[in-house]
């Protein structure tokens, strides 16, 4: 019973210090994304995508979903390449 109590602790407190850990990450990879479009053709299909791509990784970090929104700014700065 202890193991399965201390367990649950731990997984607790990885959760509450890595949540607002990936929280933080959103915003540096909209801006990285926004430095390299502004770098680029505002025409290209890739550039427009991307904004899309960066737009909706905006909404999802301002709706508190940062997982999701880590993954939009990531596929975005790939695109970017």
């Amino acid at each position: 019973m202890k193991k399965l109590s201390m367990l649950v602790l731990v997984a607790t407190l990885v959760l509450a210090v890595g949540a607002p850990a990936y929280a933080f990450k959103c915003p540096s990879l909209i801006r990285q994304a926004n430095e390299q479009m502004a770098k680029m053709d505002p025409n290209s299909d890739k550039v427009k995508k991307a904004k899309e791509l960066v737009a909706e990784a905006d909404q999802l970090h301002k709706a508190g979903n940062h997982a999701d929104s880590v993954k939009k700014a990531e596929e975005a700065l790939s695109l970017l390449e």
